[in-house]
């Protein structure tokens, strides 16, 4: 329902830290799986039930309509059923949090009594109230339906009267209707009929009931229009004295709603149901993505990954791992899972222990600010600033390639400055932190609760394939290249940026030798006159070598060196 999905939202953003109340509707939520029938009745009563909270607001605001009026007898009328079908359950959870439901029968037979059946959509466009509700009504509704059949009925009445048989009834401009008699009847008119007009050959008269009868007929709209508000305005103003009781009652729809939706997950997406403790350690085992398995192609199943945090000899996991290959949906659905449980829902995993948290913080995605003037990198340190400034013990943080809006260096050193910190602070927050920065492994070897894991892959006839599955251990590849491959750039580049980081890597060997970086001092550091490593000279060399010098003629000896020559100027 359009309430049950307002009330969702507001779960979503603020779950719940009462363990308590969170067991009560994970309680209500288990009944629901084990009793398919009572699951039944609610789906169709809520299919039936209109949005109870804003039809009380247009009540309140004197702003609803009558056919909305209609659809909140209908919807009372579903939670009265609801009211009864809950009282014949076992469930002490459901019958609790259901016991305030309001009993509406009065206002129920308020509307039923009066408005018709098939009312219009807007107040005066159509007729609203049931006959017998305002005698004057009637005569109204009668007069403006049956308007011809009424004036013949007095023609008949007043020829029968008086024995003038070729009587007439008919109207004009002047004086409205009129009863026309023949000369040959002149002597029998009688003497309370008022003569209006002479012709040659009979007389028109009006009478006092024909008058009347006619005011009514040229005013049965106005005065149709003016008795429906009267009377819809005090029959809205009575409801409006059950506001408070419809209210509450719309509420608990919502939340019985809310609550229906999570034994649909439970049943139809093989959710399981959390255990919650005031612990402060996360376990998941074979934890999945909720939105991403839904995407999933027919027939493909989503590959699921376990995890666990503390605040102790797990507290930070370092996540590396190809581009592409799932770390980011790890993390997010880590951080799902933990708002699942805390909303009062099952979860997707097959077992999930959590520690109840206070706080997920999160540093995920690229994002500026340009009209603060904020890079990406400067929206990424102040939210980063904001994590580090207020979390707690209880504190779930996720952080996705921190530092990678700067330079290289710079964006290791922070990353890494930010892990210790994390690691070394007295509330020691859980942390998952994922980076392509594989300097960071070297942080498992010095803080005991960083634990270094990457997500798997498989080599195959030069491809890769992402297996999706976290080990642990950390990562030496992120396969950037073969991912810019996958995307469509041009092969000349692709090779390109394989040589050009062949000699990165071989450089960073043997520089670090993967080791601690070795202290050189100034007096033993000596800068070669060639760079000759260069990976333009490498490609130069290989071309010089390939020459076969004593077939060369000086025209293909001049093109070649020109060749040579813009190579190096690229």
């Amino acid at each position: 329902t359009a309430m049950g999905s307002r009330l969702m939202k507001r779960w979503m953003l603020f779950p719940l830290l009462d363990e308590k109340a969170l067991e009560q509707r994970l309680g209500i939520v288990d009944y629901l799986l084990a009793d398919p029938t009572l699951c039944n009745t609610i789906e169709v009563e809520l299919k039936n039930m209109g949005d109870l909270e804003r039809l009380v607001s247009k009540i309140a605001m004197k702003r609803v309509q009558p056919r909305e009026l209609l659809h909140l007898s209908e919807s009372l009328k579903s939670v009265d059923k609801l009211r009864t079908a809950v009282e014949a359950v076992e469930c002490r959870e459901l019958k609790l949090s259901l016991a305030d439901l309001q009993d509406h029968a009065e206002v129920i037979s308020l509307i039923d009594s009066q408005i018709v059946e098939e009312p219009p959509a807007v107040l005066n466009k159509g007729q609203v109230f049931q006959s017998g509700v305002d005698r004057e009504l009637d005569q109204f509704q009668e007069i403006s339906k049956n308007g011809k059949d009424l004036l013949l009925k007095i023609k008949e009445e007043e020829s029968q009267a008086t024995g003038i048989s070729s009587l007439k009834l008919a109207f004009n401009n002047v004086f409205g209707y009129y009863l026309e008699v023949t000369n040959t009847h002149k002597d029998k008119v009688p003497e309370h009929w008022m003569r209006k007009q002479t012709l040659v050959n009979a007389e028109r008269y009006i009478t006092p009931e024909l008058k009347e009868f006619e005011e009514k007929i040229l005013q049965a709209e106005d005065k149709i229009s003016a008795i429906e508000s009267k009377l819809y305005s005090e029959l809205v103003n009575k409801i409006n004295a059950y506001t408070s009781a419809i209210q509450k009652n719309a509420q608990l729809m919502a939340a019985l709603d809310c609550l229906q939706s999570f034994a649909y997950l439970g049943r139809e997406k093989d959710y399981n149901r959390p255990e919650l403790n005031m612990d402060l350690a996360i376990a998941i085992k074979d934890g999945r993505h909720p939105v991403i398995e839904e995407q999933l192609p027919i027939g493909e199943h989503y590959i699921p990954n376990d995890i666990y945090l503390n605040n102790e000899d797990q507290q930070t996991i370092i996540l590396t791992g190809p581009n592409m290959s799932g770390k980011s949906a790890i993390l997010r659905q880590t951080a799902l899972t933990v708002l699942l449980a805390q909303m009062g829902s099952y979860v997707p995993a097959r077992h999930a222990q959590i520690g109840l948290v206070d706080k997920i913080y999160t540093r995920v995605g690229a994002s500026d600010n340009i009209s603060q003037g904020e890079s990406t990198f400067m929206v990424e340190m102040v939210e980063t600033a904001s994590i580090l400034n207020n979390l707690s013990e209880r504190s779930l943080i996720i952080l996705d390639e921190i530092g990678r809006g700067t330079s290289t260096f710079d964006g290791v050193s922070l990353a890494w400055a930010i892990a210790e910190h994390l690691c070394t602070h007295s509330y020691r927050p859980k942390t998952f932190f994922a980076t392509h920065y594989h300097e960071l492994n070297e942080l498992e070897a010095k803080y005991e609760g960083i634990k270094n894991y990457h997500v798997s892959t498989e080599e195959k006839d030069g491809k890769v394939i992402f297996l999706r599955k976290m080990k642990k251990g950390g990562s030496e590849h992120s396969f950037g290249i073969h991912v810019a491959k996958m995307a469509g750039i041009p092969k000349s580049v692709v090779k390109r940026a394989s040589t050009i980081l062949s000699h990165l890597e071989e450089n960073r060997a043997q520089i670090s030798g993967r080791e601690q970086l070795k202290k050189v001092s100034p007096e033993h550091f000596q800068l070669n006159l060639f760079q000759l490593n260069d990976p333009q000279l490498k490609e130069v060399l290989e071309m010089l070598h390939t020459l076969d010098i004593e077939k060369l003629t000086p025209i293909e000896a001049l093109m070649k060196l020109n060749e040579i020559k813009q190579l190096l100027e690229d």
